[in-house]
């Protein structure tokens, strides 16, 4: 190339100045694609589950407001059931759990479980904490939990066995497979006999129980503390203590929430229909799934036949009564039940500790005290 002329331009150096131009119409036109396609997508759901969550908002917009202020106070006299049966096993316990420690385990447990997806662990792990702050060993506070899960729970069982057996039987209305009503009746019944049997088993001697393995002994501990638990509900039951009509109270008083807001949105399917899918959400709910118990008895309720805008409307009014009615009584109540271990630690704090030592005092130069003669 000689001096003075005009440098050729590189046949590349074009493209280089084109692609960013490129880039930046890609990205002006992803705004209006992703627009329209979103648009195609809301159009081919309408059809479908989209159309069923517009006609169940439209449920929930129409009903009569009176019937969620019933729901709130049948929600907030399940939990008062919860309590009494809380304190009737918590007081047998330890004389620290009366009737108020009690109802701050239930309701902050309760927090614990419903805002967060623990599978109902939270709020057992909420109570199993009060219970060895309130001086319980930890098989004894394990054994008193499971004693009100026992009593809890045998009225969820039976009430499963006697849905499900109605509905079989055709003794109630309700259009479902045996897979539905028959299959969770037995599994309920064959659950029942499982705890009883768990609860007359007798312990094996010591030399065999030295001779299993660690895995074998923790399963047998477990095993007998189920026992030890099925027993002292066996005999609680025989006692007749009012306060054990809270296991009907919490279960009752918490699915006529439910019942009430199909009565409020529309015509409600029998009882027995009702009671199973609401009993059976609840068992999946033992899953860690956010909407699990939603998703359960929602699925219940359609494959017994009730239509697919009540049975959403109706499940999502429940459980936004379920859920935020007790919360914030469930959040307060985890604030009191600090203040009130704190209180027991205090109480259990030895004579003394904590106190500041007593600094000796060392006498001014001169005033020592004179030698004593010997």
């Amino acid at each position: 190339m000689s001096a003075g002329s005009t440098p050729t331009a590189l046949p590349h150096a074009p493209h280089e100045h084109e692609a960013p131009a490129l880039r930046a119409h890609a990205r002006r036109a992803a705004l209006p694609v992703g627009v329209v396609v979103a648009a195609i997508a809301v159009t081919a759901a309408v059809g479908g589950p989209l159309r069923a969550l517009l006609d169940a908002l439209h449920r929930a917009l129409d009903a009569d407001p009176r019937w969620l202020v019933a729901a709130a106070v049948l929600e907030l006299l399940s939990f008062g059931g919860y309590i009494a049966l809380m304190w009737l096993v918590g007081g047998r316990a330890s004389p620290r759990l009366g009737l108020r420690a009690s109802a701050e385990v239930t309701l902050g447990g309760a927090a614990a479980t419903r805002l967060l997806p623990t599978g109902g662990a939270g709020g057992a792990a909420v109570a199993l904490w009060a219970f060895r702050r309130a001086g319980l060993p930890t098989r004894d506070a394990a054994r008193a939990l499971l004693t009100v899960l026992v009593l809890v729970y045998s009225v969820f069982l039976v009430s499963i066995a006697t849905a499900g057996a109605a509905l079989a039987l055709g003794i109630a209305h309700g259009n479902a497979p045996l897979v539905l009503t028959a299959l969770p009746a037995a599994l309920a019944a064959l659950a029942i006999a499982a705890g009883l049997g768990v609860g007359v088993r007798r312990p094996a001697p010591a030399a065999e129980s030295r001779s299993r393995s660690a895995a074998r002994a923790r399963a047998r501990d477990a095993s007998l503390t189920l026992g030890a638990a099925v027993h002292e509900a066996i005999a609680l039951v025989r006692s007749a203590d009012v306060r054990l009509v809270g296991a009907l109270v919490w279960w009752g008083f918490d699915g006529a929430v439910l019942w009430g807001m199909m009565q409020a949105l529309g015509t409600p399917p029998s009882l027995a229909v009702i009671a199973l899918g609401y009993f059976i959400g609840q068992v999946a709910g033992t899953l860690p799934i956010p909407g699990a118990v939603s998703g359960g008895m929602v699925g219940v309720l359609l494959a017994f036949g009730v239509e697919a805008d009540l049975a959403l409307a109706s499940v999502l009014a429940y459980r936004a009564v379920a859920v935020w009615v007790p919360a914030p009584f469930g959040l307060a109540a985890l604030g009191g039940l600090r203040l009130t271990v704190a209180k027991w630690g205090r109480a259990d704090a030895p004579i003394g500790a904590g106190l500041p030592r007593p600094h000796r005092v060392r006498p001014a130069a001169g005033l020592e005290p004179a030698p004593q003669p010997a």
